[in-house]
């Protein structure tokens, strides 16, 4: 049968046109134990023929042992690794290669590690990991994941807490000046993105509040100085979506922000060092004791609190000179993504998240980017990038008890449960 010269001519046209429409994301097909994609997932459109993302070596985890992010573990190295640390012998038991720009993310029976590095152009290469045998089980691409220059200073990317959902955050370019930020969700059942995807506006590289199930979730937009409150359906698409403005300058930053006990309040650690709280329910802000501290600063990292939640553990920098950098986090016109390689924090300050009292002050032998808490709480971690260590901190003496030599760059660790 003959087509038309007209219709030859649009044949060019149409398929541009269909190509346009098509899902953004891109997967692998599921390897063995991972569920085949529902029928209405997006379409499975491509597999990395080769990802930077691979298993080198693997012991399986116990409890305690450290995920550990290492963006340069060569000087001059273009790809990084993921470290599992027994921080008790001080022994690396496995390692994970990844590409530049790479993050994290840990299911909360600690049976899947969620890995993204970039791979090619705007795609990111993703792999979904089987923590106990050390295998890959899926592989795919995304596009326009959302990265920070510099070192990273907290995952922007989250799992639930029922382990339904892993979310993902994507830049978009609407303008020059401008980007549009959104989630992304993977159904960690079907091993399929869901179709819908929830708006942040211009947010800048935010990060997760508080993820207690897959509908619901609190999100930080740092460059609109906003919290945005989420309530999402099977499908991740939005029926709650409640914008709620932080009431002091977007300068002033904001350090953590988490769930206090309770599950009332947002608790949010300003970088002038000064905490508020918001309520849920009415999105009435209140003071805390703890007032400004300058020229004292905190800045926005993963800051770790105990495991009953009584207590934050936040890095201060009480070097920071106001005179000759009053900008802090951000000049307007510039995003507040980025952190200097040289924010470091000096010390660790103690709060009682119940009443809001300071119990207590550790100062390290290094300064530190970032924290995290042991499972029994008893010890702290404290990443130190630039001197290749981890220090450790005994949370009960509060003081620093030792330091663990690992890797070129460790930058954030995750706690295997």
């Amino acid at each position: 049968m003959s087509i038309p010269g007209y219709t030859k001519a649009f044949l060019p046209t149409l398929l541009c046109l269909l190509l346009s429409l098509a899902p953004r994301w891109a997967m692998g097909a599921p390897q063995a134990g991972v569920p085949a994609a529902k029928a209405d997932a997006p379409p499975e459109t491509y597999a990395p023929a080769s990802s930077p993302i691979e298993v080198e070596n693997w012991g399986k985890p116990k409890s305690g042992w450290l995920y550990v992010l290492d963006p340069k573990p060569n000087a001059g190295a273009s790809e990084g690794r993921i470290w599992l640390l027994d921080p008790e012998t001080a022994k690396v038991m496995g390692s994970i290669r990844t590409g530049d720009d790479a993050d994290f993310a840990l299911s909360p029976d600690g049976s899947r590690l969620y890995v993204a590095s970039y791979g090619s152009g705007d795609l990111s290469d993703f792999a979904v990991i089987d923590t106990a045998q050390g295998k890959v089980l899926q592989r795919g691409t995304i596009e326009n994941r959302a990265v920070t220059k510099g070192i990273l200073p907290f995952s922007a990317m989250a799992v639930s807490g029922d382990g339904l959902a892993w979310r993902i955050l994507i830049e978009n370019a609407v303008s020059e000046d401008k980007e549009t930020f959104l989630l992304a969700t993977f159904d960690t059942r079907t091993g399929a993105f869901l179709p819908g995807d929830v708006h942040l506006g211009n947010c800048g590289y935010g990060r997760f509040i508080s993820y207690p199930t897959a509908d619901q979730f609190d999100f930080l937009c740092p460059r609109t100085n906003r919290v945005r409150l989420i309530r999402v359906d099977a499908e991740s698409r939005e029926r709650e979506n409640i914008d709620v403005v932080l009431p002091w300058e977007r300068r002033v930053g904001v350090a953590e922000a988490f769930a206090a006990p309770g599950g009332n309040d947002i608790a949010i650690l300003r970088g002038d060092g000064a905490i508020f709280k918001m309520d849920v329910a009415t999105w009435e802000f209140a003071a805390t004791p703890v007032r400004p501290d300058l020229p004292a600063r905190i800045y926005p990292a993963a800051w770790p609190t105990s495991p009953d939640g009584s207590k934050v553990y936040v890095g201060y920098n009480v070097g920071y000179d106001r005179y000759t950098d009053n900008r802090f986090y951000l000049d307007y016109g510039r995003p507040p993504n980025a952190r200097l390689g040289t924010a470091t924090a000096r010390e660790l300050r103690v709060f009682d998240t119940r009443t809001w009292q300071k119990v207590g002050k550790i100062k390290t032998s290094m300064p530190f980017w970032s924290a995290v808490a042991a499972n029994d709480g008893m010890t702290i971690y404290a990443m130190v990038p630039k001197k290749h260590s981890i220090l450790v901190i005994d949370t009960a003496k509060m003081r620093q008890i030792r330091t663990i030599g690992v890797g070129g760059m460790p930058t954030l660790a995750l706690v295997a449960p």
